[in-house]
């Protein structure tokens, strides 16, 4: 069930997680093989990797005891390949980003319900009826991607926005010191 797209400017590359009949990700040798191979045979290729199980525990513990069972081997192969921009991926039902082997892994809300958000120990799994929600991907031509969260719904505006009123701000320091 892998495979990766060729077509854009950047590469799509999707990875099987699913075993059937088990609620958690499962990336076995083969699957694994299939990933190195695949990412060595395009090294300089900026690339997204897909997949449905996150690879990162996220603190909602009951979802976290169905998380992805080979965690640590994929890291190992992640980071030996720079050229992967993101690790996207669903499973959880909530927008949530952490890092991961030198780059960026993060799930995208659902287009359903929401789980609660409790980081509490041990607290039962609840879901919430907030904004069904997705995230659109914009890769740039000066090779960086940009990731929108929006929500779904009927939602009062849009509103004109008096863009002259910014006009008069002072510049923002973006230099550290």
């Amino acid at each position: 069930m892998q495979f990766a797209i060729e077509d854009f400017p950047v590469r799509l590359v999707a990875l099987d997680t699913l075993l059937p009949g088990d609620n958690r990700g499962v990336l076995c040798g083969e699957r694994l093989g299939w990933l190195e191979a695949t990412l060595v045979a395009a090294h300089k290729r900026p690339t997204l990797l897909l997949m449905h199980h996150p690879p990162f525990t996220t603190g909602i513990d009951f979802m976290d005891r169905f998380g992805l069972a080979d965690a640590v081997a994929l890291g190992e192969i992640v980071a030996r390949h720079p050229q992967i921009e993101r690790i996207l991926c669903g499973h959880l039902h909530r927008a949530i980003d952490c890092r991961f082997a030198g780059t960026v892994a993060g799930t995208a809300p659902s287009t359903a319900h929401q789980l609660r958000l409790n980081l509490s120990p041990d607290a039962p799994l609840r879901f919430m009826f907030e904004p069904p929600g997705y995230q659109l991907h914009v890769w740039r031509e000066d090779g960086s991607l940009v990731s929108h969260t929006a929500v779904f719904g009927d939602w009062a505006g849009p509103y004109p926005f008096r863009a002259e009123a910014l006009d008069h701000s002072p510049p923002i320091n973006t230099r550290r010191k």
